[in-house]
């Protein structure tokens, strides 16, 4: 077991912004549970966050990936969860949509950080 602790950390630290976009079918009363399954880095649900990459939107990653060496030592801002993977893009989709509505121009982060 502690080959697996050098490979993945525990410690999962992300950042809510205030207004979530959460996928059909969950609800503000899913919020608690699914805080703390992401934050063990487990469930089935996708995490949808903003990329620390200039020329990217969006990421979207599973809990157990936030585990991953790559994110140590950093806090990913959550923008949406999806409650399967598959609905993930849908989401991202939805987003997208909404900032080109409400804004008239495609700068997501910037967006989702106004909410």
């Amino acid at each position: 077991m502690k080959i697996l602790d050098k490979i993945f950390h525990k410690d999962i630290t992300l950042e809510y912004r205030p207004r979530l976009y959460l996928s059909e079918g969950l609800t503000e009363k899913d919020l608690r549970r699914l805080k703390r399954s992401i934050a063990g880095g487990k469930g089935s649900c996708a995490v949808i966050l903003l990329s620390e990459n200039a020329d990217d939107m969006l990421d979207i990653v599973t809990p157990f990936q936030l585990k991953l060496p790559v994110w140590k030592d950093k806090k990913p801002v959550v923008a949406g969860i999806a409650g399967k993977k598959d609905e993930a893009a849908e989401l991202v989709t939805t987003i997208i949509q909404d900032c080109l509505d409400i804004r008239g121009d495609l700068n997501v982060k910037e967006y989702i950080c106004s909410l």
